[in-house]
């Protein structure tokens, strides 16, 4: 029966977790009918960081303001590698996550396997920090002393901020 289950998780939910893990919604960013801003709730938008929206520097301009044209295309290049290289990472940890999920509500729960695939979801996490730090280390090779204040400000901003 344990292996029906894998089986059956593999071949159907599995797939729908990828399916679902990103909501697609008719017309061009247009939400859902129930949802809140059709029931009249507004919720706030926020600002996209290139467009200026954070205004938490009081005397500095914002990083992202003072970028001439070669830093933005170096930017650029360097989001879309972090990007490239931490989205496999991401999907295969809500994997892991699900699988870890399966083995806990299993009828014979194992230990050993769930603590097993609480250390594999950990190394993923890891490799994702990883690649993250040195992202923000390159980021800050390549800003001027100036820039790099706001820079250091926004880390050290999204790092209180962050969940615990």
């Amino acid at each position: 029966m344990n292996t029906v289950r894998k089986l059956i998780f593999m071949g159907i939910l599995l797939p729908a977790l990828f399916i679902t893990s990103q909501p697609v919604y008719p017309g061009q960013g247009h939400a859902p009918k129930d949802s809140h801003a059709a029931k009249g709730h507004k919720k706030e938008k926020k600002a996209h960081h290139k467009s200026g929206g954070h205004k938490m520097h009081l005397f500095t301009a914002d990083w992202h303001d003072t970028l001439n044209d070669q830093q933005k295309i170096e930017v650029d290049e360097m989001h879309l590698q972090l990007m490239k290289e931490s989205g496999p990472i991401k999907a295969m940890i809500k994997v892991k996550k699900m699988e870890l999920a399966v083995l806990a509500t299993d009828e014979k729960a194992d230990l050993k396997a769930i603590n097993q695939k609480i250390d594999e979801i950990l190394a993923l996490k890891r490799q994702k920090m990883q690649k993250r730090f040195a992202h923000i280390v390159e980021m800050r090779q390549m800003l001027s002393p100036e820039q790099r204040l706001s820079y250091d400000m926004r880390i050290l901003h999204r790092a209180k901020k962050s969940k615990k």
